[in-house]
């Protein structure tokens, strides 16, 4: 562990350098959430008595279930992590922790992703306006459902409906909301409880298209560095710079 700053002439050769760096550029993380969306069922989880399930289906686990088809899943990945794809050696370089970007590009990078973020909400309200998204999501939570109705034995007093409705998971949303409900405290015993399971297991899919757009969330920080790593060193080019961040991603 680097030792702290002791004396007023480290910390005051630290802030000079840390002045310096930030006048080259700043070190710049990216993450990017909400883009994947998927669940799968693991019956050991689901705590079911094995006297309501077929014989050997007490540790099964079902496929892994994504709300959206292949095709859409790649068209989303690729326009959300071509952001990353603005980092070039003309403008940053590659650090342990994220990038450095140089200081001409601040504005330019920061346009950049609001771009990206209007092209990809463009993407899926053309993709997935009208009832395509409430059909994939119905379509995903269904797999789910018949998993269990496959695997239960006549002995449990589970009831399966034919054709579940937004409107149906809607409410039983607000049911496990209101109760905290999980996946523990869920009564057994009760016909819906294939439906209750399984919009537990679902409860991060956004229930449409609008909370989907607002849940995805593509965001960038500008970081810097502890002053302690600054105090016996010289900043001068981006030279110093790659060095230090080098020397910091080793510790």
């Amino acid at each position: 562990m680097i030792p702290s700053i002791s004396t007023l002439p480290e910390f005051d050769r630290a802030m000079d350098n840390l002045i310096k760096m930030s006048d080259l550029g700043a070190f710049v993380s990216v993450t990017i959430h909400g883009v994947e969306k998927s669940y799968s069922v693991h019956i050991f989880e689901l705590e079911i008595p094995s006297d309501f399930l077929k014989n050997g289906s007490d540790n099964l686990v079902s496929p892994v279930y994504h709300l959206f088809p292949k095709e859409i899943r790649h068209q989303m990945r690729r326009l959300t992590y071509d952001i990353k794809n603005f980092f070039n050696r003309q403008n940053s370089f590659k650090t342990p922790f994220g990038y450095f970007l140089y200081r001409p590009y601040f504005r330019i990078w920061m346009k950049f992703v609001e771009d990206r973020k209007t092209q990809i909400q463009m993407f899926l309200e053309d993709t997935l306006s009208g009832k395509r998204y409430s059909r994939y999501f119905l379509t995903t939570f269904d797999k789910g459902y018949r998993f269990l109705s496959n695997i239960k034995d006549d002995t449990a007093p589970w009831e399966f409906s034919e054709n579940i409705l937004m409107n149906n998971i809607r409410e039983v949303r607000k049911e496990i909301e209101s109760q905290n409900l999980t996946l523990h405290t869920l009564d057994k015993t009760y016909p819906d409880y294939p439906l209750k399971a399984i919009a537990v297991k679902t409860h991060h899919f956004p229930i449409d298209l609008r909370n989907y757009i607002d849940n995805l969330q593509i965001k960038f920080a500008f970081k810097s560095i502890h002053l302690e790593y600054l105090k016996n060193i010289t900043i001068r080019s981006i030279e110093d710079v790659k060095r230090i961040s080098g020397k910091v991603g080793e510790e």
